[in-house]
């Protein structure tokens, strides 16, 4: 199986890749949707219930609370990181055992990850990634760039991926070169 990671920092377009890869008829895993299946799970919730006990009220755990607990508080985000990214990414590599080839959303891959095949990194102009955090989550462009601020790793990610993808233009440019870059990959393997 070739395992075929798209990272990038905050509001770059990832997101944004993925939908395209799925109409592609692509296998996708996205891990802020496995991590969304996490926050479900009733040994999970304990665990953060146990870690962090002022985000989880009555047995769910309040993400926004979470969120500003660990964005404020270095040493909380690497113990969350600790608790979640293992169970994340055991659940992401149990989907599609099957498949020839499967790409995985994940939004900024650190040097304790996984390996993959080919890491693919989106990234476009700061000023746009902050008008979309801001207008998709309904936050200040302060907040925005308070976010982005925490995402240290992005330039040697992107220095070191085999693949980056500009999202600074237009929605069918994008898709011009995810449909290219798909294509290859299945004709490699084919």
């Amino acid at each position: 199986m070739m395992r075929v990671a798209i990272s990038g920092g905050i509001g770059s377009g990832k997101s944004q890749v993925t939908k395209i890869l799925r109409a592609l008829g692509a296998c996708v895993v996205v891990a802020d949707e496995v991590n969304a299946g996490l926050l479900c799970d009733k040994e999970y919730i304990d665990l953060i219930e146990n870690t962090f006990p002022t985000v989880v009220h009555n047995k769910v755990i309040n993400k926004k609370e979470l969120a500003d607990l660990v964005y404020n508080d270095e040493s909380k985000r690497a113990l969350l990181m600790s608790i979640a990214h293992p169970r994340i990414f055991e659940r992401m590599f149990s989907a599609y055992p099957e498949e020839k080839v499967v790409f995985y959303e994940i939004p900024l891959l650190s040097k304790t990850d996984v390996s993959f095949d080919i890491v693919w990194f989106v990234y476009s102009d700061r000023t746009l990634r902050l008008r979309r955090i801001a207008e998709r989550d309904n936050v200040s462009k302060e907040r925005a760039a308070r976010v982005m601020s925490l995402q240290r790793e992005e330039d040697l990610l992107r220095e070191k991926a085999d693949v980056v993808i500009d999202n600074s233009g237009t929605i069918d440019d994008l898709c011009q070169t995810v449909k290219a870059l798909y294509y290859s990959i299945l004709e490699q393997l084919s």
